[in-house]
């Protein structure tokens, strides 16, 4: 089978198509044959060695993906040959097939297409927990979602604006502006988001994925009684050989004094960590967002130019470490 094989850190040329024998399955494995691969900017961090949770080379990268069962173990008891399934593992999303356990498997929705299966694990579980398991937002309250363009952003928007928070976004070029207005918020700048809502409608909810500057100023409005939910550092590069940029990727590093609360709450989330370590609180989670989204018929933000050929990953990356898309970036195996 075809996948993409991490062999060495480095930039996008360290990102090649190899040939690789398909996995077979041991007693409780199930074989998908993957349909479309999810990128995340956890991919780009683990090309560059800069993700702590990513796998030890060499390895086929790739968090989540969609597809359909191809084979089972002979004690997998909770899929079949021929279910629709969305996968969320460590590694192995880049490629034609993956063998994992089949508790590394969720039951796609007959409702969203493959391309927007792919989405779900990722992205949408991660704004879906930040809102409502975590900070437990309400109706009415104002929202302020960093980065909002972004296939997290976008997901996040969805979800609040459709539980009636009066939602705000964050994002960089007025093309993206004119999207984040059309799911129903309105777009602020990096640059004076702070100075806008300080003196208008102080956030009750932020979610953070940027990190420096916009990490201490979004601290600084959060209102009385407000959540702010961390789950990245986009903002932050790293250039291995210079370690200038260490130091400064230390000092934008966000950090969190406990005087810099009064009244507010203040979380971190990472997917991959429930996922690996406490995936009994997967399944309820899934089966409340996916409820809620058929409810209200809500679909992940797939464009017909986030969709490379695994044959152009790199391609794909370039476009999310250079915040080109928006929505989600995926891969079709196939091609």
């Amino acid at each position: 089978m075809k996948a993409v094989i991490l062999e060495k850190i480095g930039g996008v040329e360290v990102l090649n198509i190899s040939s690789v024998p398909t996995p077979t399955v041991a007693a409780k494995e199930v074989l998908v044959r993957i349909k479309y691969a999810g990128v995340n900017y956890a991919d780009i961090l683990s090309r560059q060695g800069l993700y702590n949770w990513a796998g030890n080379l060499p390895y086929i990268l790739g968090l989540e993906s969609s597809g359909i069962v191809e084979a089972v173990g002979s004690e997998v008891e909770k899929f079949k040959v021929g279910n629709r399934v969305v996968v969320a593992s460590k590694i192995g999303n880049y490629a034609e097939f993956i063998s994992c356990h089949e508790d590394s498997l969720l039951p796609a929705p007959e409702e969203f297409s493959f391309e927007e299966a792919a989405c779900l694990c990722g992205s949408w579980a991660t704004a879906w927990t930040a809102l409502f398991e975590m900070a437990r937002v309400r109706p009415g309250e104002v929202a302020l979602i960093q980065s909002g363009a972004g296939s997290v952003g976008t997901a996040a928007i969805q979800l609040a604006v459709s539980f009636g928070m009066q939602v705000y976004a964050t994002t960089s070029t007025p093309s993206k502006m004119e999207h984040i207005k059309s799911f129903g918020a309105t777009p602020l700048s990096y640059q004076d988001f702070d100075k806008i809502l300080e003196k208008s409608n102080k956030p009750d909810f932020i979610l953070e994925s940027v990190g420096g500057d916009v990490h201490v100023r979004s601290l600084k409005i959060l209102a009385p009684l407000g959540r702010l939910v961390l789950i990245g550092a986009s903002s932050i590069k790293v250039n291995k050989v210079n370690p200038f940029s260490w130091y400064n990727a230390w000092r934008k590093l966000p950090r969190l004094k406990v005087s810099d609360l009064h009244s507010q709450g203040y979380m971190t989330l990472h997917m991959g960590f429930l996922l690996e370590d406490h995936r009994e609180k997967i399944v309820p989670i899934w089966t409340r967002m996916t409820d809620y989204m058929r409810e209200h018929n809500l679909k992940p933000i797939v464009r017909p130019e986030c969709i490379f050929p695994m044959s152009e990953v790199r391609k794909a990356h370039e476009i999310i470490d250079q915040r080109k898309n928006i929505g989600k970036v995926i891969l079709d195996p196939s091609r």
